[in-house]
């Protein structure tokens, strides 16, 4: 999630846009909202390809955050959705690592695979879809305590959150990743003793990541700001500041992940 008011911030680890694109994807997204009846929208990010770039937004039309629907555009005018991917379908995507072409019609050799007869090909849209689905999961997060669930279990927007603290800015356990799924029952008796709100404490530390240094992460502004980047996928960076309490995060980046990671620890 990303305010396009707060590029500033993401300017630090090396990503930009320029007036033309600010002011023309603010003013196409407020229209697609309009014509998606959607309750938000906003920029995810701009993934980028040989012949063209994508940007992708994410919207939202009901109170479940998880429950979101991905757009592209390769003008900045005209906004496509994203199909749905299947876990197998996302496994298969995960085997190809060359860069996105900029076609939406290009198809990806893959090969002759286990179980298939004769080789076949990934439309493009299928693996775009995949790739910004897995770097959703894998990296987008939120600080600790922006977020809680209420008395239905339903995760919402905390309203009296007002940032980090300063000590807490570098701590990696202070950022959780934003994806459903994670079960407090699987926190050990000293974890739940030491540092656990019920409330807040409802996603998962990002401290825990597999392999370890898989997020590098530095403060600025005289440790007012943090900037988090991830190593697994290169482009993604996540910034949050004290003063004032703001936070979001943007990939920009080719949408390749960073296979040679374990090798690099």
């Amino acid at each position: 999630m990303f305010d396009l008011q707060d590029l500033a911030y993401l300017s630090r680890a090396g990503f930009t846009l320029n007036e033309e694109e600010k002011t023309v994807l603010k003013s196409s997204m407020e229209i697609k909202l309009v014509e998606e009846k959607l309750k938000d929208m906003a920029l995810w990010g701009k993934i980028l390809g040989i012949q063209k770039d994508y940007y992708i937004a994410q919207g939202w039309q009901g109170d479940d955050m998880f429950q979101r629907k991905y757009y592209y555009s390769l003008d900045m005018v005209n906004w496509l959705q994203l199909a749905n991917v299947s876990y197998n379908e996302l496994v298969l995507i995960n085997t190809i690592h060359g860069r996105f072409y900029g076609d939406p019609a290009y198809e990806y050799p893959l090969g002759k695979e286990k179980g298939l007869q004769r080789a076949t090909s990934y439309l493009l849209h299928k693996r775009l879809a995949g790739v910004v689905a897995l770097i959703s999961h894998e990296s987008e997060i939120v600080p600790r305590g922006a977020y809680f669930r209420d008395a239905s279990h339903n995760l919402k927007v905390n309203p009296s959150f007002l940032g980090l603290d300063c000590a807490d800015l570098p701590d990696l356990g202070s950022y959780f990743h934003f994806r459903p799924g994670f079960n407090v029952n699987t926190k050990s008796f000293l974890e739940r003793a030491n540092r656990f709100d019920l409330s807040i404490d409802v996603l998962e530390p990002i401290s825990k990541d597999e392999p370890r240094g898989a997020w590098a992460v530095q403060t600025e502004d005289g440790a007012k700001v943090a900037v988090l980047r991830s190593v697994l996928w290169p482009g993604y960076s996540f910034f949050h500041s004290l003063k004032p309490a703001k936070w979001g995060g943007f990939y920009f980046g080719t949408g390749q992940r960073n296979v040679s990671l374990g090798y690099m620890l």
